[in-house]
């Protein structure tokens, strides 16, 4: 028996989270191939525009609670977001609105039917909050999804791996002809 007590430094050491990342692999494989079989979202069918105003409330309220922000933030947030203040929106000039109140958002939120969601404010509530969760009902209500830049690497990598695929088949293809 061996006595030896250095270690090969040309000899790797065995990575002990290797099989649960390999089962995170085989997993999203499985959830993208799930996908791709699925096909398109159905579209949302609604009776009146109120029900969609509902829908964008609940996008928003998702937003904020995923992101763990107070309401109080998110009008601060949004505030900040399109500069505005009370000094100047009082100055009369025009250039800048009166803050959003945690009132105004407590009613968009809780009577979208009676005040609904302005379009512009899911920019900022996308910027305060990090969450593309009003933008997902708006692009659901029409069969689509929203691709995050890590879902777009993932498509970019499958489409590789099919080009790849299609390259070995050709080599085999041409080889078996000479």
């Amino acid at each position: 028996m061996s006595k030896r007590t250095s270690k090969n430094e040309q000899q790797m050491e065995f990575d002990w989270d290797f099989p649960s990342k390999l089962e995170k692999v085989v997993r999203e494989r499985r959830q993208i191939q799930k996908n791709v079989a699925a096909g398109p979202a159905k579209k949302v069918q609604t009776e009146n525009e109120f029900d969609l105003c509902i829908l964008l409330s609940a996008g928003v309220k998702k937003a904020i609670t995923e992101s763990g922000l107070s309401r109080d933030h998110v009008v601060d947030g949004i505030n900040v977001y399109f500069g505005r203040n009370h000094d100047d929106a009082d100055k009369n000039e025009g250039i800048c609105r009166k803050p959003i109140t945690i009132h105004m958002l407590n009613n968009y939120l809780s009577k979208p039917a009676e005040y609904p969601v302005p379009a512009y404010y899911l920019f900022a509530l996308h910027h305060v909050t990090h969450s593309l969760e009003p933008a997902r009902v708006l692009v659901e209500a029409e069969g689509a999804k929203i691709a995050t830049g890590a879902d777009i690497r993932q498509m970019a990598l499958g489409k590789l791996e099919e080009h790849i695929v299609e390259i070995n088949r050709l080599k085999k293809e041409i080889k078996c002809q000479r």
